[in-house]
């Protein structure tokens, strides 16, 4: 897990952006690496941006004991003749030289080879390393654009209703709390986490403890070139929280929550008629607590994130926070959703 690539890809990020706003020497003091580390990373994220700092391929450039042209067109010949045949029994068969794995690569290469069966056993290990977290140990944030989801799409533009989904779900028990608003910003990213984080710190979870995950979005600081004191990453990690993004182009390390916006899409979106702005938040209230108190997650064992975190010790009424409108919150100057001691406030009542 401490190997794991969102972590190599946030270390050598702070690294070089430490080094971009401070200089080489500071960061190689401030982060114990050596200046031609430094350097090198430095030179990568000037050169090639946030994508240039995932692992290269340790392939070899070169296959000095690759099959000659003679001996491939060989192997493609006999293959052809007795389709059904794997390489070890067309090597026999047909006394080819090669060796067997350079007969597979050829296969491989000219798409003969069938489809991999499905790892099954991989996404066994995920979920078990998934298992061990503690509840709000790694949570995931990210927005999902509602305009493209064409069952909704007329009822947006006649109802005036929101246009995009601030998400964050918990990785451990798969809690989901949903936030909306009109624009995709940073303000708005930055209001939703602020939000949330400090309802689970009321309800006694430990933040400075907690991992918060975001993609390289700009609402979350992701086309950032230099260490900036403000915006969403310096915010929320003033909150307790450690952020990291995910290396660029690895839609999976999102798993959970990208599944959550499929299902959100699909349960409610494709299903709902919604008869205002009001009648949104109320119907989107219903769905957050029917997922986080009713809905069985059959990935863990058939239990509401509820059920798992009643389990670990945790009062279910944590997950009793309302859906916020992010653009009433924004022109009223409120920080947050609470009034008295653990009591949500209806949102949607407020706006009429």
């Amino acid at each position: 897990m401490a190997n794991a690539k969102d972590n190599k890809f946030d270390a050598r990020l702070r690294l070089a952006l430490h080094a971009r706003t401070h200089g080489i020497r500071a960061a190689a003091e401030a982060f114990g690496a050596g200046r031609n580390t430094v350097r090198r990373w430095l030179r990568r994220f000037v050169e090639g941006g946030r994508a240039a700092l995932r692992d290269l391929s340790r392939a070899p450039k070169t296959c000095p004991h690759r099959a000659s042209p003679h001996h491939e067109r060989a192997i493609l010949k006999a293959r052809a003749q007795v389709p059904c045949l794997g390489p070890q029994r067309l090597k026999d068969l047909f006394a080819l030289k090669p060796s067997t794995g350079a007969i597979a690569r050829v296969l491989r290469q000219n798409g003969l080879t069938r489809k991999p069966r499905s790892k099954r056993q991989k996404k066994n290990d995920l979920r078990a390393i998934k298992a061990r977290y503690k509840p709000f140990e790694r949570l995931q944030a990210d927005t999902k654009p509602l305009y493209d989801i064409a069952a909704y799409w007329s009822q947006m533009q006649g109802l005036a209703l929101p246009r995009q989904q601030y998400t964050m779900l918990d990785v451990k028990s798969g809690a989901l709390f949903v936030d909306y608003a009109n624009e995709l910003s940073t303000t708005y990213a930055t209001m939703a986490t602020e939000r949330i984080l400090g309802h689970l710190r009321r309800w006694g979870a430990d933040l400075d403890a907690m991992v918060l995950t975001t993609d390289n979005g700009s609402e979350y600081g992701g086309a950032d070139r230099h260490e900036r004191q403000s915006g969403f990453h310096a915010r929320i990690e003033t909150l307790g929280p450690t952020h990291r993004y995910n290396p660029p182009a690895t839609p999976n390390a999102h798993g959970n929550v990208e599944s959550s916006h499929h299902f959100v899409e699909s349960e409610l979106f494709d299903l709902e008629a919604f008869r205002s702005r009001r009648d949104f938040f109320e119907k989107l209230s219903t769905y957050q607590r029917w997922w986080n108190f009713a809905r069985p997650n059959y990935s863990k064992g058939k239990r509401t994130p509820a059920q798992i975190l009643e389990e670990e010790g945790i009062d279910p009424r944590i997950l009793l926070l309302t859906p916020a409108d992010l653009d009433y919150m924004f022109r009223h100057g409120q920080n947050h959703t609470r009034v008295g001691p653990h009591v949500p406030v209806d949102t949607a009542g407020l706006l009429w």
